[in-house]
């Protein structure tokens, strides 16, 4: 017995996550006014989540808080290092860092900032190219799947701070799309009607345990621009209630497992009278590289329906190219948040009655 009918529509919500007003931090203090010290605020809007790169998160003390910063000193047609890599963290009431570093007199200095901080990033060409003065880090999202956020700040000296306090501010955007999804049903559900219980949603590529986007690629921290690359890996990803997935012989995968694919859903995964949506949970996005439409973009969702006694599971597929828009160029674009709206419709049973009882005979 079947009585739903599943319909898909996939809409595409683009939200600029840049150039939105910032979160301030507080004002930095100075030991010497010749000193070189930071200021930093994050874009963000209304969509902001907590898995996002936060300015709460570049103030933690986590590994990764605080941010990377690379200067070059111009003079003379000159460029020379001032900063490789110089972590700047949240001391108390200001940015520090270690290797304290000064104005010069003469020319100016390029800033280049990154964030969370990583070791491993340094200023490099993309390949083939042989700029004298290289503004890429290469960026392995497998490595490192966090929400990578960047700034510069270009052509400083001493004199032109002093606008800002005399610190170099840096104004932080989103260098990822970030995607997510919603679940509705076409049908307002009744006290006493039915319950629908998603158990998996899957985005996967050409089969469900291949993986769909190019997860490797040049960040230009002079412009945002991106150069991306195939490091050979790519990843499926997989919602559950739980954010975990029982591989059976006892070993289960979940989200707090390192590099993980699997992801968890809001809570509670279900819609009836009182829940109208299912989404991912907050710290459950995906962040990737920008990049032009996939070749394969498949979704699976596994999730059951009772009404009263009975109950059945139910198993969808959907190829999600054959739904979305033309081709662009990157098609996920870098700073934009991606909303996939999946409605599931439902066929509600009706009746018809004739204008009259027929007559005894």
């Amino acid at each position: 017995m079947k009585f739903l009918r599943l319909a898909f529509y996939v809409l595409i919500a683009q939200l600029v996550l840049s150039g939105c007003a910032g979160e301030a931090v507080e004002e930095t203090s100075s030991s010497s006014s010749s000193e070189i010290n930071f200021d930093a605020y994050v874009g963000r809007n209304a969509s902001t989540r907590v898995s996002e790169t936060k300015i709460t998160l570049l103030k933690g003390t986590e590994d990764n808080s605080g941010f990377g910063v690379f200067a070059r000193y111009k003079h003379n047609g000159k460029i020379s290092p001032l900063m490789d890599n110089e972590r700047v963290t949240w001391q108390g009431n200001h940015w520090g860092y270690t290797n304290t570093r000064y104005w010069p007199n003469e020319g100016s200095v390029d800033f280049y900032a990154f964030a969370p901080h990583s070791t491993a990033p340094q200023l490099v060409n993309k390949p083939g190219g042989k700029e004298p003065n290289p503004t890429y880090i290469d960026f392995p999202s497998n490595m490192s799947p966090v929400d990578l956020v960047w700034a510069n700040a270009v052509n400083q000296t001493k004199e032109s701070i002093s606008s800002t306090n005399g610190k170099v501010k840096f104004q932080f955007k989103h260098a990822l799309a970030r995607l997510g999804f919603d679940i509705t049903a076409n049908q307002d559900l009744e006290e006493n009607g039915a319950v629908i219980k998603v158990q998996e949603v899957e985005l996967y590529g050409v089969d469900e345990t291949s993986g769909i986007f190019i997860m490797a690629g040049y960040l230009n921290l002079e412009n945002g621009d991106w150069a991306p690359y195939d490091n050979n890996i790519s990843w499926f990803y997989t919602w559950t209630p739980t954010g975990k997935v029982d591989k059976g012989n006892g070993k289960v995968e979940g989200k707090e497992d390192e590099n993980s694919i699997i992801y968890k859903l809001s809570a509670p995964p279900q819609l009836d009278y009182e829940h109208d949506k299912i989404t991912n949970a907050d710290d459950s996005y995906i962040f990737i590289i920008p990049q032009p439409k996939p070749k394969n973009f498949n979704l699976k969702i596994i999730y059951t329906v009772k009404q009263g006694d009975f109950e059945e599971e139910v198993t969808v597929y959907k190829d999600l190219l054959k739904v979305l828009p033309g081709d662009s160029d990157p098609y996920f674009k870098g700073g934009k948040a991606y909303v996939f709206h999946l409605i599931l419709s439902l066929d509600p049973v009706k009746f018809d009655v004739k204008a009259n009882v027929e007559a005894w005979k």
